[in-house]
């Protein structure tokens, strides 16, 4: 006979609050993206740019490093989508910890139900 499933009533107050926080961030979230933020610096290879003798006049830009299937890619974001991008990482990472947060719990309650 499988075990009753536990009702949100018999979860600990600090399981109920991350499945809200979590089950709020997912409703209300405009996007979710995995990877880090990286700012790049590089030179053109136009001669004449102040880049090419200036090591400090680098161009910089910010790029979006993500490993997928083993691969590191890197994805450019143009200055115009940079928050909204940089809120989308936040997000993943929130969920993120709140999954760990979750899952700890689980653990603990799954050592105290085989004592």
């Amino acid at each position: 006979m499988p075990p009753k499933p536990i009702s949100s009533a018999s979860q600990p107050a600090s399981e109920h609050e991350a499945r809200d926080r979590l089950h709020q961030l997912l409703s209300e979230a405009e996007g979710f993206l995995h990877g880090s933020l990286i700012t790049v610096a590089r030179r053109c290879g136009e001669p004449s740019c102040r880049c090419a003798s200036d090591d400090q006049a680098r161009h910089r830009s910010l790029c979006l490093g993500q490993t997928r299937a083993g691969k590191t890619t890197m994805v450019h974001i143009p200055a115009a989508l940079e928050p909204r991008v940089r809120q989308w990482v936040e997000n993943f990472q929130q969920a993120d910890r709140l999954l760990e947060q979750l899952n700890e719990l689980g653990r603990e309650r799954l050592a105290t139900a085989k004592e």
